[in-house]
Parts: structure tokens; sequence; C-alpha cells
């Protein structure tokens, strides 16, 4: 949906041809936070693009929130936008270390980021739970759904075509151009942006296969008491911590308790760990009474081998971006414009984002193994700082 705003941005026609529906899959059912960051943080970025390359993806993905909220601002896209900055809890000694070095980095870049103090720090969160947390400033949380929807009323009323319920069977070169099938119906474009992630099934060979698709889940109580929410994040942040894995929540405009959940990554949709949830509830505010969930969902996203988004020109005229790992509201805004770019004709070395050869994982198809084996060993690690901060409190 970006890809297709910013092409009528620069009054190029598209068709986007939606399998499914506007924002269905991870699109619309993610967490909802748009981070300044990538998995990675400065060292690594700058390790895997080098120092000139590097440096423009920091500044980009440091201005991602921004951007993303300009776009909501421009195209009046109502999306319950919340602009008071995020949290990010300290789980364990090494998260404090990690929060720390995070903070210093960007405090040097004059970057609106700061270290909370132990009573600091409960007074944000409402909970005891964490000795430290950084507060950045710069983040934003919306409705994810309502976002994806917006982009795409705000690309339609410009010009673009949305074709939902309708797949691309088969996708061929034919001379200058493509063509594409799609059930009944043939389309011919002199462009082709797959943007379809973690559910790029077989249209061009390999895409799929270097990515792994992870399942995330959502869930979200019955509205809170307003006494029970005033003292949840009563600066309207949404809370993530260092751990491994999901650690989301966050209180939604209308009172509801928001969280992510650890659960099944892969095969046909099951129920997440309710109970694993509800401890965590527990162990951050004790005082609050068991909570009725009611709705739980879940979604794919891409996992690279190394955590880093891809950008690819597959063939003349055919290009892709995937495997944002988690951070796809701010990355894939900014890689859609970029795919847009790219289709209007603007070099590789003008845009931030840079071109990388498709590589597909070896034994991706038996994926299903070692992702399980590394799920349960970061499940255990968690499980071991938990304990340690526990005994130490």
């Amino acid at each position: 949906m970006s890809a297709a705003l910013h092409l009528a941005e620069r009054g190029v026609a598209s068709v986007v041809l939606d399998a499914r529906g506007i924002g269905w899959g991870a699109s619309g059912r993610a967490f909802g936070q748009v981070v300044p960051y990538l998995k990675h943080d400065a060292p690594q970025i700058l390790g895997r693009y080098g120092p000139e390359r590097g440096e423009r993806i920091i500044r980009a993905i440091g201005d991602g929130p921004a951007l993303v909220a300009g776009v909501i601002d421009r195209y009046g896209i109502d999306c319950d936008l919340r602009r008071g900055g995020l949290l990010f809890g300290a789980h364990a000694p090494s998260g404090e270390q990690t929060l720390q070095a995070r903070a210093a980095f960007w405090q040097q870049r004059g970057a609106p980021v700061e270290v909370l103090s132990p009573t600091a720090t409960q007074a944000a969160i409402g909970s005891d739970h964490y000795r430290m947390a950084l507060l950045d400033h710069r983040g934003i949380h919306l409705n994810p759904y309502a976002y994806t929807c917006g982009l795409a009323a705000a690309a339609q009323a410009r010009g673009a075509r949305i074709v939902t319920g309708e797949g691309v069977d088969c996708l061929k070169r034919e001379g200058t151009s493509w063509r594409l099938q799609a059930g009944p119906h043939v389309l011919e474009a002199d462009t082709v942006i797959l943007a379809t992630n973690a559910y790029s099934g077989r249209l061009w060979p390999g895409l799929a296969e270097s990515i792994v698709p992870i399942r995330g889940h959502g869930a979200v109580t019955a509205p809170l008491s307003d006494n029970q929410r005033r003292g949840i994040l009563p600066g309207g942040q949404a809370l993530t911590d260092t751990r491994r894995l999901f650690s989301g929540i966050r209180i939604l405009p209308d009172g509801r308790l928001h969280a992510s959940i650890d659960g099944p990554v892969r095969g046909p949709e099951a129920p997440p760990d309710m109970a694993k949830l509800d401890a965590r509830i527990r162990v951050l505010f004790p005082w609050l009474a068991p909570v009725r969930w009611e709705e739980t969902w879940s979604g794919f996203f891409a996992m690279t081998p190394d955590h880093f988004p891809r950008v690819h020109a597959l063939a003349p005229g055919l290009f892709a971006g995937l495997g944002y790992s988690g951070r796809g509201i701010a990355a894939a805004t900014m890689i859609g414009a970029e795919l847009a770019a790219r289709a209007c004709g603007v070099p590789d070395r003008d845009l931030v984002f840079p071109l990388s050869p498709l590589k597909p994982i070896p034994g991706r198809r038996f994926a299903a193994v070692p992702v399980a084996a590394i799920l349960a060993w970061w499940r255990w690690r968690d499980t071991i700082d938990d304990r340690e901060v526990l005994r130490r409190r």
C-alpha cells in the first residue's frame, strides 16, 4: 500500500492485486508500535552495510516513526495514533546494559531518548517489575489495520486501483512487459513490485525460500475500568522489554489491554500460550484482578537469517521488498516508497536500502526444526533471566 501511494504521488498509475484483502495477515495484526530501530543496533548495521550506507540506514530508521506520522497527518488517516513515545523495560542486567548503550548512542546524536531511574520507571509503567527503562520520545504506536486501510484509501483517492480477493497465478515476462494471470483476468505492466513478505508463495522462484515465516500472536481484554487503566502506562506509551520473545503491552483508546503473546510459530492457526501471558500480567501488575481476554489473533511476519530487510531487483522491471523481521510498520512504509522510486528509475545510490541478491535459505523447507530449536532456546534463556530477577528481588 505504501508503494501504491508513493507511485500515485509521482503520478504513476498502478494496480494492486491482493489475494485476500487490505491488511490481511500481519499487516493488520501487528502489535502496532513504530520503533526507531531495526532488530540490530547501530554497530551491527554499520558492520553489515559499511559506514556510508549504514549511517544512511541508521538515520532513516531513527526517523521512521516521524515518517509514518507524517504520512498519517498528510492524508488524515484515522488509526489511533499515539505520539507519547515508547517504553523499553530492562528485563535483566544484560538488558540494562543494552538499553544504556542504546541511549548513549542516540543521546550523542541529540535524539530525545532518556534512561529512567527506578522511581521514574515505576511511575511510567505502573509497575515496580523493572529497575530501569528507556523512554524514546520518537516512538509512536497505532492501529496497524486502520493504518494499512488508510494508506489504501489515500492511494485510491489519487488514482491507484486496488483489487482484493484476486491472487496472481502466473507472472511471466513477454517482450518488454510483464504478463500477470489472475484467475480469468490478464494484466500487462511495465513494472511489477512483489510486496508479499511472509505470504510470498511460489510466484517467483526462491523468494519465499529467502525468508522464514513466523507467526506472531496478539490478544485483547475486555475494557478495563477507569480506575484499572489509570494505573497502567499512565503516559499512554506502549511497553516492550529486552527479552528475546514477545513482551508488548499497551492500553487501547477504548480501555482494553492489548498484549503480544508467545505461541505456535508455524503451521495452521492454533491457540497461543494464554497461561504464560496471564503469568506475565500478574508479575507486571499484581494488583490487577485476573483479566478476561476477549479475543486472540495471529499473522505471519517474515524473518531473514540476519534480521535485516531485503530489497531485490529480480529481473528487468521486477522488484521485491520483504523480511522486516518484526519492524514492518516503519520499514515497509519506507521500502514501499523506495520501491516506487525504483519503479520510476531512481538509481540505487540515491536510496536508503540497497539492493541485495536473492539468496534462498539452504534447506528452507525444513526450517521448522531449527526455528523451533532457536525459539525453545530463547524461551529457556528468558525463563532463566526471569528467575534471576525474582531471586534478586
